[in-house]
């Protein structure tokens, strides 16, 4: 049961003296929408073609876009829109978003527009678990990655490892990270390391930790949900490795340069599948595309967003609908798929003479495919969003201070507590 009276009070509160700006409606019978996202870079250079498109095409609906941060920032914004009565009219939202905004009432569900059953049955089976909160679907899939290892063949070559052959365990990324790990002028100062990830809550960083986490055999949260466990002695051993790769074998640094895979300072790159065709436009050198190190489990962490539609007017959801539609249909998750790296919503995409071309022509692909056999998405709980924020500092301060990383996770596991009572 959604408290959502006393769940819109603590948004009210936490975001109190925010200011909005209402939503404007264009006269001579255009109507016009926002439409927020936190995309950046090629991606977001893509996308907004993509509206720009839209816009040309719907000359009777006009779409502003906003651009309002990273995901972390994003969506307090959107909290604190939803909180004040003034959300957009559509967002891109992460997948671990939509359930606290249905436990407010500010989404509506996908039943309004079609028959999510019958619209949905094109779109693959966890695509669709990404969208679907308490039996409902209430948003519409628009990109899904998983995470993969990225590396340069050329460093394996400097340093005689065999380019063909990534490492396939956790033992075997720190003997790689060990090898590719060098002081190359000689200065007692590493130039190169041999392995990055985000390590930087703001910036992240769960979205890497949860895999390791599972991993190792973690949970974030008890067989029902009550209650966190992510203090377990699985838990501990994750983030006790991510501490011996940068402390113990230092093999990960805890400022990497700038672009520092793009630039061969960083030799393994873990990343999300989403970013590959950007990275290889950017790099000279041999990339390498393989599927994650496992330890106890095979797992891959399932990443991307869906677009929702916000309770604004009549006029605004079903010019909304139409711009949702439009962007998640076969031709365009067809050319965002290829352009960007991101796995096809739609079975019928994916099976596409188009596509199998495309996996012809950049066979790594097939490896973010089959990585999908083992990938596992995030839980879709009203708390989630707040227990990983709270669970990716605790990493970020067991990583970068000096503390006890067990007295950190257990005080990490009494915060979330209170907000699974809270808000679940």
């Amino acid at each position: 049961m959604f408290k959502k009276t006393s769940i819109l009070a603590a948004l009210l509160m936490v975001f109190a003296g925010t200011v909005f700006l209402p939503i404007l409606a264009e006269a001579n019978e255009v109507t016009t929408i926002t439409y927020w996202h936190y995309l950046s870079g090629d991606n977001a250079e893509i996308h907004g073609r993509m509206v720009e498109e839209f816009n040309a095409q719907h000359p009777h609906i006009q779409v502003e876009m906003l651009y309002t941060g990273n995901q972390f920032v994003a969506r307090d914004k959107l909290l604190a829109a939803v909180a004040g009565d003034v959300p957009p009219a559509v967002a891109l939202v992460d997948q671990f978003w939509p359930p606290l905004m249905v436990s407010t009432g500010a989404l509506v569900p996908l039943s309004k527009f079609v028959d999510p059953a019958e619209y949905l049955k094109d779109y693959s089976q966890v695509s669709k678990d990404t969208v679907t909160v308490f039996g409902e679907a209430w948003t519409v899939p628009f990109s899904l990655s998983n995470q993969i290892l990225l590396y340069n063949k050329d460093k394996f070559r400097e340093v005689g490892l065999d380019p063909e052959k990534p490492p396939a365990t956790w033992d075997e990324l720190v003997e790689y990270a060990q090898a590719l790990t060098r002081d190359i002028d000689g200065d007692g100062r590493i130039d190169e390391w041999g392995v990055n990830f985000t390590t930087r809550a703001n910036l992240g960083s769960m979205y890497a930790f949860i895999t390791f986490l599972w991993q190792a055999g973690g949970e974030l949260y008890s067989e029902d949900y009550s209650e966190a466990v992510f203090n377990d002695a699985a838990a501990l051993e994750a983030v006790e490795f991510w501490i011996d790769l940068a402390h113990k074998h230092q093999v990960l640094s805890l400022s990497p340069p700038p672009e520092g895979f793009e630039t061969g300072r960083i030799a393994m790159q873990y990343s999300s599948t989403s970013s590959i065709a950007a990275t290889k436009n950017k790099v000279d050198f041999d990339l390498g595309v393989a599927p994650l190190p496992k330890y106890k489990n095979q797992v891959t962490g399932v990443g991307g967003s869906s677009l929702a539609i916000f309770n604004t007017t009549p006029e605004q959801e079903a010019a909304a609908w139409e711009f949702v539609n439009w962007m998640s249909s076969s031709e365009n998750n067809l050319k965002w798929s290829m352009k960007t790296g991101y796995i096809p919503l739609r079975n019928s995409v994916r099976e596409s003479e188009a596509y199998q071309q495309y996996l012809a022509d950049n066979p790594h692909m097939q490896i973010v495919l089959d990585q999908f056999d083992y990938a596992r998405a995030r839980p879709n709980t009203v708390s989630y969003a707040d227990l990983s924020r709270i669970l990716g500092v605790a990493v970020e301060e067991a990583l970068y201070g000096s503390g006890n990383p067990q007295r950190i996770l257990d005080n990490a596991v009494q915060e979330a507590n209170i907000h699974i009572e809270t808000l679940d």
